[in-house]
């Protein structure tokens, strides 16, 4: 077996002031799906995180000043944020000569250049916009990840404001992403209560605090053994014979558009006392909230297909996203390296057979049937088997690099823009849950009150990626999809009939 360890991956200073690394499977993976998708002018998976931020003004500063001094706090923690984690300052570009990607990044050489960094990468907006509002109206994504600060109407006392995070898929995860925002306000809490007192860090130094790629935070063995080469071979011959002669179901979608529009996000939210129903029936059935949902899903899109005189076959073929941290090494699985690419997808694709009825029956008697609660609940147990088994598998992290790179569009040679791939005509519906919030980002941080974080990567495909977490007791479902083959109402629906699906074979109450 390999060794773990490559200069290939590590960061090396080219020139003073400049480091490079080379990335890895995960990170080309995204890297080269947004090459791909250039030419539409937008970015495949592009992450934006958000969370509303709220200020109670004291007696001693009005609104307005209370917002100046919470907005300066936040610049000050941005400054504090690129040097505890430099790699949110990096970006990815191809190396012509070397025929490679990348990741770059420059130090701090003097104040002019922070005050260029921090006037570029912090933006203020003033209209008003929420950060749902300011996602589905296809905002740019900047060659740096960038927080935008959305200020919203305020008619009391209290200082209100969206923050968003808008940066590129290789530079920062899901995860990663709600991990910045925890260690970004304990920062802004300090400069805020310090207010001029403040101190910004020296920069220079800051490139010991880079992150690796998942390879090294891992330490994943760089080739693979005999026997996890005849396994990996055993998956993809696996996939490829589970889309034989079988009809894959697909969610509809608007077959008129060739090539991608806006990505856009919609969610509905779970009462406390309906989520709380919903963790105790999953405890008792022992499948999780995801294990339900995903299971929910695989019957939507069941009961969405196109009805004819005789029932038929059909089968759902996903994938599942696993957070990787857990399996990095210290301190690459601490919040110490948020900036970072550290999940994986399954390598085998999880599949679930079904039968679409034949008509008269409507998409209601198909859900609500005699046997919908022993269907659901035997395909959760299915869904639950294969998550459980991807968790206790001890050689499923030395093969995903392998995963990553069976699935990667390869990057042109010569580093231009082609023609746009063609669309997915056989789409899938994904689950992509974050878990509890409240694990992640604390409700407080000193004068900053926090609620709603969320996240979600820019969708131009055909298919539709469903998030789920909870914060403060409520359970949030929401879908990102592209408005060339997908309007509102019909995602909004199709996460209705997820949940109604949910909490009928559950038993909670709708």
């Amino acid at each position: 077996m390999g060794s773990s360890k490559s200069d290939y991956y590590y960061w090396r200073e080219v020139r003073p002031g400049r480091w490079e690394r080379n990335v890895d499977e995960a990170e080309q993976f995204y890297t080269s799906l947004a090459k791909a998708y250039e030419g539409t002018g937008r970015t495949f998976f592009a992450i934006t995180g958000a969370i509303s931020l709220a200020i109670q003004a004291d007696g001693e500063l009005s609104s307005q000043e209370t917002g100046k001094r919470a907005i300066a706090a936040l610049q000050s923690a941005w400054i504090r944020i690129r040097y505890d984690h430099p790699t949110i300052a990096s970006r990815v570009e191809y190396d012509r000569d070397e025929k490679r990607c990348n990741k770059v990044y420059e130090t701090i050489t003097e104040t002019s250049s922070l005050h260029h960094w921090t006037d570029t990468t912090f933006r203020v907006i003033s209209n008003g916009i929420s950060a749902i509002e300011w996602c589905n109206s296809d905002p740019p994504v900047p060659k740096l990840p960038t927080l935008f600060l959305l200020k919203t109407s305020s008619e009391d006392t209290t200082f209100r404001a969206d923050l968003v995070l808008r940066a590129h898929h290789d530079i920062i995860d899901g995860m990663g992403t709600l991990i910045l925002f925890n260690n970004l306000f304990a920062h802004a809490a300090q400069a805020y209560t310090q207010d001029t007192g403040y101190s910004l860090p020296q920069f220079g130094g800051e490139w010991v605090n880079l992150s690796p790629p998942l390879r090294d935070a891992a330490e994943i063995p760089t080739s693979l053994s005999e026997a996890q080469e005849e396994r990996l071979y055993g998956i993809l011959n696996s996939n490829a014979s589970s889309k034989k002669d079988v009809e894959i179901a697909s969610p509809p979608f608007n077959k008129q558009n060739a090539f991608p529009g806006k990505h856009q996000r919609v969610a509905i939210f779970i009462s406390p006392d309906q989520t709380k129903q919903l963790l105790d029936k999953c405890r008792g059935k022992n499948l999780s909230v995801t294990h339900a949902y995903h299971a929910a899903i695989a019957v939507t899109v069941r009961d969405k297909q196109e009805r004819g005189p005789e029932g038929r076959n059909v089968r759902y073929i996903n994938y599942c996203l696993i957070n990787e941290r857990n399996h990095c090494k210290q301190p690459y699985s601490t919040s110490a390296h948020p900036a970072s690419v550290y999940h994986s997808v399954s390598g085998r694709c999880l599949t679930v057979d079904m039968r679409v009825p034949a008509l008269p029956t409507t998409a209601k008697a198909a859900i609500t049937g005699g046997d919908s609660e022993t269907e659901f609940m035997d395909i959760a147990r299915s869904v639950r088997d294969f998550y459980l088994g991807i968790r206790d598998d001890n050689e499923h992290i030395s093969l995903v690099p392998s995963f990553w790179a069976m699935s990667t569009i390869p990057y042109p040679v010569d580093g231009t823009t082609h023609g746009i791939p063609p669309r997915n005509d056989a789409p899938s519906v994904s689950i992509s849950s974050m878990g509890v919030l409240d694990k992640v980002i604390r409700h407080e941080h000193g004068p900053f009150q926090l609620n709603d974080p969320w996240v979600t990567g820019e969708e131009l495909g055909t298919g539709i990626g469903l998030f789920l977490g909870t914060w403060k007791g409520v359970l949030t479902l929401s879908a990102a999809y592209n408005d060339a083959w997908h309007d509102k109402g019909e995602v909004m629906d199709f996460l209705e009939c997820c949940n109604h699906a949910t909490f009928l074979a559950l038993g909670v109450d709708e």
